[in-house]
């Protein structure tokens, strides 16, 4: 009796075991793991098993899945996302219906309703993009968003997203109310990713315009207040071209990320890889048609390839990326030490070949001034004293060379006149893809309101991707108006004797650098204490800053 005892328990624990083992795997499949509909989407794909690191490249996507016979062919493939169009059935006509559809403008009738095509999605992994292209379906869409949440859960990231602003070539174009758009959301589903966009069409060269100032600004000035995580639409064969503008954007909230992507002409190599070039992976998703994609992947994992540097970006990211994995750059500075940067001027083509060849890097000061044989032609101070006079033309063909040394290059220029013959240089040297370092800009006299303005005007108009360099005399300093609602940085230059020496004034200068660079000129003639004292303050900061304090000393 024991035995046969013994043996039915052997038995039942025989059967029971798969039984429950079999009964969790089930159970896993149709219950996925919790995950916020706010939450991230790296985060989401790399539970997922679909992507093994936070790299937005790595995320894929399908477009317009919006009939069945799209959206099964989507759901049934490798891709991670299905992005889809949301209308109302009949839509512009007098059928209109309250029925949210999957349709793309200037379809507006579809075999597939939102309720339809969620229930489909939420029965795999994919994660999902709503392109909401009719105001009158958002509310709606968000109710039946609510309702299956409840009922089921979402349990993967939702994006919402509409063009609510005019852009680039599209301001005779309608887009959704953006302030109704953002309520709709706050009131009825606010657990979400937003994707507000811009409305653009894209006209090819010469007459091809890009993100301005204005329409960055509008659009922070209609987001700024939210609690979303926010990613930006942006097209890729006009990112590069607005970089100063949506560099400011992204660098507004670490929430904010951009979402690249293209129409029916695909964008270079370079424009994707400038971009890559100059974010962080984790911050920017690439909605790119094959078979650029795959070709922009492959150039990405060529480590080797020249880093296209945005000349108006940090310094120091310049010397010490941060966005890539590039050890092979050694230098005197460690742990991203701006105190450290080495300070060099140009006097003649000998001293600049000397510092090209030095794997130091730092910054190369050029004072640009005029020669009397060549009247308007920008040149290096001081280069014709003992050798042939070299002119800025000559300076950027030697770094277009020397792409691989690390220097950036500040200009000092005189006139008005020698800034726009050096600005128009550089526009061709970036033309020529021979400007990938940083690029900073002074002119004496922009204490003048009128020199400001003239000095900002001329940057903007000839080569707006630097960074503006403002030498003070005295504290505090006074900005101009014309430099303040600048998208580009923006540097304080002083020297020793214009520091405050009084222990409120020096917390004041680094309230200041919160918006601006500081660079101090020693002067050993002048007290030293009170940059003794800042440098203190700066070490014992524990706010992480996107500007920096730079020191040129006497041995620069």
């Amino acid at each position: 009796m024991i035995s046969v005892a013994v043996g039915l328990v052997v038995l039942v624990i025989i059967i029971t075991v798969p039984a429950v083992l079999l009964t969790k795997k089930s159970g896993s499949s149709t219950s996925p793991p919790s995950f916020s509909t706010g939450g991230d989407m790296l985060d989401f794909l790399i539970q997922s098993g679909d992507i093994s690191k936070r790299d937005g490249l790595l995320a894929t996507w399908v477009h317009r899945a919006n009939s069945k016979e799209e959206m099964n062919k989507a759901l049934a493939s490798g891709v991670m996302i299905l992005e889809s169009d949301v209308t109302l059935e009949g839509y512009g006509t007098p059928n209109v219906k309250p029925i949210p559809i999957m349709a793309h403008p200037p379809n507006v009738y579809s075999d597939n309703t939102l309720d339809q095509w969620l229930d489909a999605v939420l029965a795999s992994r994919k994660a999902m993009k709503l392109d909401f292209k009719a105001l009158g379906s958002v509310g709606l869409s968000l109710d039946l968003l609510s309702k299956k949440n409840s009922s089921r859960g979402i349990n993967r990231p939702v994006w919402l997203n509409a063009d609510i602003l005019p852009g680039p070539n599209a301001g005779f174009l309608p887009v959704i109310n953006g302030t109704r758009f953002l309520q709709l959301i706050d009131e009825k589903f606010p657990d979400v990713t937003l994707s507000p966009g811009w409305k653009v069409v894209y006209i090819p060269p010469p007459l091809t315009r890009t993100y301005t100032k204005s329409m960055v600004e509008d659009m922070y000035d209609m987001i700024k207040n939210v609690t979303q995580r926010v990613t930006f639409p942006v097209h890729a064969l006009l990112a590069r071209s607005g970089w100063q503008h949506i560099s400011w954007l992204l660098s507004q909230s670490p929430r904010f990320t951009l979402t690249l992507w293209q129409g029916s002409t695909d964008p270079t190599l370079n424009d994707l890889l400038f971009v890559r070039d100059n974010t962080h992976p984790a911050r920017v998703y690439y909605d790119i048609y094959e078979p650029t994609l795959s070709a922009f992947k492959e150039a990405v994992a060529n480590q080797g390839h020249l880093r296209r540097f945005y000349p108006g970006g940090d310094l120091m990211d310049f010397l010490y990326p941060s966005h890539t994995s590039d050890t092979s750059f050694q230098s005197t500075v460690t742990q991203r030490d701006s105190l450290a940067v080495r300070w060099f001027t140009v006097t003649g083509l000998t001293s600049l070949l000397a510092q090209l060849s030095d794997g130091a890097g730092g910054m190369l000061v050029v004072r640009v001034t005029s020669d009397s044989n060549q009247p308007g032609v920008p040149v290096v101070e001081a280069s014709g004293k003992s050798s042939e006079v070299l002119t800025l033309q000559d300076v950027l063909h030697l770094l277009g060379q020397r792409a691989d040394a690390r220097w950036g290059v500040h200009l000092l220029i005189h006139t008005q006149q020698l800034l726009e013959a050096s600005l128009k240089l550089l526009h061709s040297a970036y033309s020529r893809e021979e400007l990938y370092r940083p690029i900073w800009i002074s002119m004496e006299g922009l204490q003048s309101t009128d020199n400001a303005k003239e000095f900002v005007s001329a940057v903007e108009t000839l080569f707006p991707y630097v960074t503006l360099v403002l030498t003070e005399q005295n504290w505090p300093p006074l900005i101009p108006a014309a430099v303040t609602g600048l998208s580009q940085r923006v540097a304080l230059h002083l020297n020793t004797a214009s520091l405050p020496g009084e222990q409120e004034a020096l917390n004041s200068l680094m309230e200041t650098m919160d918006r601006y660079d500081l660079i101090v000129e020693e002067d050993t003639k002048s007290n030293a204490e009170p940059l003794a004292v800042f440098k203190g303050l700066m070490t014992q900061s524990t706010v992480k800053a996107n500007t920096h304090l730079y020191v040129i000393s006497d041995q620069s």
